[in-house]
């Protein structure tokens, strides 16, 4: 009995010193309104495969800044009725208010997956998306992921209105971390290691407009929880110097028109 209360007392003295030793961030809190305007062209020179291209700029700070542009190029083939595949660069361009010019720019591809099912009236499809994410400035690893990686997965539900160009449609999705740098006392002397967790909730609503057979739009609001880490590390010792949870609530307005030749 006396080994066993020995090492019962040993295993709860190191599992507080472990505890005591894990920092614990501190969090802020944030809300802001934004919206994404976009314009894009979806063209498909042979059947069941489809070439897209389109621009996109959007705003923060509740409408009044800039926050980057995106430019993408992207194909989808249509693998049967209910299946398809596709993959899209997007060039990142984040801009920076007090220069007045766009800067820092990040290199995106996206690897997605999509299966749908029409019930009824009613269309529900999944998506899964791998997003990988390239800075082009210098970052240490145990503050940044280069290159970040997310899997994203959608869950969406459209409804096909009898004898109308309208197509309300319904979404949740959650961007889940696959490589995001672990906390640590000392990067210098502390082994590297990542971490998984979900770092953002969506729900929106939206709906389609048919203007005529080349000519859409798209309107829409999401609701973001959006929860990153900063990490922060004394350069010369390598000590952590801050860790603070960022939770941002996103209220985000789009509208985007698409041509189909």
């Amino acid at each position: 009995m006396r080994r066993i209360s020995l090492f019962l007392v040993s295993l709860f003295a190191i599992t507080q010193l472990a505890a005591q030793s894990t920092p614990q961030p501190g969090v802020v809190t944030t809300n802001d309104f934004r919206a994404r305007i976009e314009a894009g062209i979806d063209w498909e020179p042979v059947k069941n495969l489809s070439l897209e291209a389109g621009l996109q700029l959007r705003l923060n700070d509740d409408l009044r800044s800039i926050d980057r542009a995106h430019a993408n190029l992207g194909l989808n083939y249509d693998v049967c009725d209910y299946f398809n595949v596709g993959a899209e660069y997007i060039h990142i361009s984040n801009y920076d208010a007090e220069a007045k010019e766009f800067e820092r720019p990040r290199h995106r591809l996206n690897l997605n997956l999509e299966g749908s099912v029409k019930v009824g009236r009613v269309k529900l499809s999944l998506r899964e998306r791998l997003q990988t994410t390239f800075r082009t400035d210098s970052v240490n690893r145990y503050e940044k992921m280069n290159p970040e990686m997310i899997l994203r997965s959608r869950l969406q539900a459209e409804y096909g209105i009898r004898n109308s160009r309208w197509t309300p449609y319904i979404l949740f999705e959650l961007h889940n971390t696959l490589n995001a740098p672990a906390v640590v006392s000392n990067y210098k002397y502390d082994p590297y290691s990542t971490e998984n967790y979900i770092t953002r909730y969506r729900a929106g609503v939206g709906a389609k407009f048919r203007i005529s057979r080349k000519h859409r739009l798209n309107f829409y609001y999401y609701f973001d929880y959006d929860r990153s880490y900063e990490i922060d590390y004394k350069a010369g010792s390598g000590r952590l110097k801050g860790y603070i949870e960022e939770n941002e609530f996103r209220h985000i307005f789009g509208i985007s028109y698409k041509f189909k030749p």
